[in-house]
């Protein structure tokens, strides 16, 4: 990495900002395989089992085979897509029994690698391929559906021709249609979860909360009035109610291929506004650092140990965002600081050190005149308080301090104690360590400091930097720099003087 630019890591750690997904987590092959078995002993089941009708049944897997063609994709950063071949299985569970869906669902299976398998020769890359997504997906659907299938029985709901029309088969087919939903998204967000490493509740709310009721009501309107249907009339009353039902879906999906080049657009434009944003943060930070060449490239080697440090204690993806954001500008507040003080090349006295400490301060009020920044500000404020209380500007303690500032504090004083300071040299990464442990429960998070010993584990040697050596090296390079305590150094106004010269 070079010093003043963020790793693509840490860059990932900013939603909008990377457009490809985070590293998927170690237990994602597990889960699939766990749920692809399951879903492989339940389809044994279902076809040892089955006793109805079975030419019945193919008509209505057929159907939901066509009806899976039409799903559609809402929007390109959402998973969510509407299919009207969940309304299929339902059906069967009325008319032929409990583990009826669950065999229709084996020839949607076959349609999701269909469909799936075209969208990514179009546009998908880096994902699964489509032997492991056509397994997981008919296990998924497989289960949810044989769960629903039971439990309309279990609720004591009919099943058969003859016996649909009864007053008594509707809360169990809404207790079906309900079960089937959300075992199918529970199924769902976890894979997406272990995926993106984004938390289920986030998945949850940007992705399926308002679909999910709309999912409910058209498996039991739709699910029920087929069952009718068939009941009634038979194939007749099979045609008169899906063909419609197949038009509309047609229309819908027209209609949302329209407004999808519409709205991937105003998803892009999101993504390079947060693509600049996060540039104009890390330019603010180099500006502030370049107030001493020492410092120079701190805030962005804060920023890349706070994003490892963060994603290792599984902070939502939000909550990683702000604190990548908020090392990037964390010592905003030093232009409101004498440079004599800033870039004084030895210890600073009693007085100095006081005024030195109004930088978190002085920051936090300049981000809360920035708009959409101020939730950057107390982790800006709060980023040299310390665990026992002992810290400042606030003397917070504990988890009385946001858990931002907490991983800022120790990721601030890792860059501090790795880097040449004209004052001292950078100390070894044994004592670091070292001292990172004796701090721990005084200065630092206990649950900060593990985070930060699991994140040494996995990072390759030169992850950890001395962030001076790069401008230390452009220093002699250039002969600006002069020897104090053996060690080259040159401050703002030295090399402002020496270009009008």
């Amino acid at each position: 990495m070079e010093t003043g630019k963020l790793t693509d890591s840490t860059a990932t750690a900013v939603p909008g900002v990377s457009r490809e997904e985070k590293l998927s987590s170690p237990w994602l092959p597990v889960y699939i395989y766990l749920i692809t078995v399951l879903g492989v002993v339940v389809a044994l089941i279902a076809l040892l089992n089955f006793e109805a009708d079975w030419w019945g049944l193919l008509l209505f897997a057929g159907l939901a085979s066509i009806a899976q063609l039409g799903d559609v994709e809402l929007f390109t950063n959402s998973r969510s897509r509407v299919s009207v071949a969940s309304v299929m299985a339902v059906t069967s569970i009325v008319l032929f029994g409990p583990m009826a869906g669950a065999l229709v669902q084996l020839f949607c299976g076959v349609m999701t690698a269909v469909t799936t398998t075209l969208r990514s020769r179009q546009s998908e890359h880096g994902r699964a391929s489509w032997v492991v997504r056509t397994s997981f997906n008919t296990a998924m659907f497989v289960i949810a559906t044989a769960a629903a299938g039971w439990t309309y029985v279990l609720a004591g709901g009919s099943v058969g021709v003859g016996n649909i029309l009864q007053a008594s088969n509707i809360l169990p087919l809404i207790a079906a249609v309900s079960v089937d939903v959300m075992v199918n998204l529970i199924l769902l967000i976890i894979v997406i979860s272990l995926q993106t490493r984004r938390t289920p509740l986030t998945i949850w709310e940007h992705d399926f909360r308002w679909a999910a009721p709309i999912a409910i009501a058209g498996g039991v309107i739709g699910g029920g009035v087929l069952a009718i249907a068939y009941d009634m009339l038979n194939v007749v009353g099979i045609a008169v109610f899906f063909l419609p039902i197949l038009a509309t879906s047609y229309s819908f999906r027209t209609y949302v291929n329209n407004m999808k080049g519409y709205v991937d657009k105003l998803e892009d434009m999101n993504l390079t506004l947060g693509e600049i944003n996060l540039g104009l943060l890390e330019t603010l930070g180099a500006i502030i650092d370049a107030y001493d060449v020492y410092t120079y490239g701190h805030s962005t080697q804060v920023a890349t140990y706070a994003a490892a440090i963060a994603e290792k204690m599984n902070l939502p993806a939000d909550e990683q965002a702000r604190v990548v954001k908020a090392a990037l500008i964390h010592d905003l507040g030093k232009v409101g600081i004498m440079d004599s003080i800033i870039s004084k090349p030895g210890p600073l006295t009693d007085e100095e050190y006081n005024m030195l400490k109004r930088h978190p301060v002085i920051g936090a009020e300049i981000i809360n005149r920035m708009k959409g920044l101020q939730d950057l500000v107390p982790l800006v404020r709060h980023h040299h308080e310390r665990w026992d209380g002992r810290g400042y500007p606030d003397g917070l303690e504990k988890e009385e301090i946001p858990v931002g500032a907490r991983i800022l504090a120790l990721s601030d004083a890792l860059d501090a104690m790795l880097s040449d300071r004209p004052y001292r040299p950078t100390r070894s990464m044994k004592e670091v360590v070292e001292e990172v442990v004796r701090c721990s429960g005084t200065q630092f998070d206990p649950q900060v400091v593990e985070a930060f010993f699991e994140v040494k584990a996995v990072k390759p040697r030169d992850f950890f930097k001395n962030s001076a050596a790069f401008v230390d090296k452009s220093v002699l390079v250039n002969q600006m720099g002069y020897v104090s305590g053996g060690m080259r150094y040159f401050i703002k106004k030295d090399m402002l003087s020496r270009r009008k010269n």
